[in-house]
């Protein structure tokens, strides 16, 4: 994938404001490239990008980073957290994410439609040739993964 170019950047910067702003802790790249998220550990949510152009994003990381994000954002211990509570803060996340990407990539003033997000059920599945993978970690050493998926939204990264 090409790092430099402006999709890759507008995910990034929206994920590093996102995370900043939220839970306090900066994001770079993972220096490990063939990382993979625990398939039966991972909690994850996704949304869909209904207009200018369809596609999806999904936000991915281990239950442990994200009660730890959850407790963060709450101020309160992960063992007080409800799932109900995890779950809403995940959705967040990705709906903060999904609104900075979409104004970072658009040209200005253009509107955009998102879906609602909707926590995922099940094994979080690989990645297929089809999608774009940000493969992130924090200065805490929190990993996490944004994927970007739907060929009218990966089309964008050649504009």
């Amino acid at each position: 994938m090409d790092t430099q170019g402006k999709f890759y950047q507008a995910m990034h910067q929206a994920v590093s404001q996102t995370l900043e702003n939220m839970v306090f802790l900066e994001v770079m790249a993972h220096p490990d490239k063939t990382y993979c998220m625990p398939e039966d550990e991972t909690a994850w949510t996704s949304l869909l990008i209904n207009d200018p152009v369809q596609g999806e994003l999904v936000l991915a990381m281990p239950y442990n980073t994200l009660e730890k994000f959850t407790g963060n954002i709450f101020a309160m211990s992960e063992d007080e957290l409800t799932d109900t509570q995890k779950n809403d803060i995940l959705n967040e996340l990705l709906n903060t994410i999904a609104g900075l990407f979409m104004t970072n990539l658009l040209a200005n003033d253009q509107q955009y439609k998102l879906g609602l997000p909707a926590i995922g059920h099940g094994k979080f599945a690989p990645a297929d040739a089809d999608t774009l993978v940000w493969k992130l970690i924090t200065s805490d050493d929190d990993p996490l993964e944004i994927r970007a998926a739907g060929a009218p939204l990966i089309a964008l990264q050649n504009q």
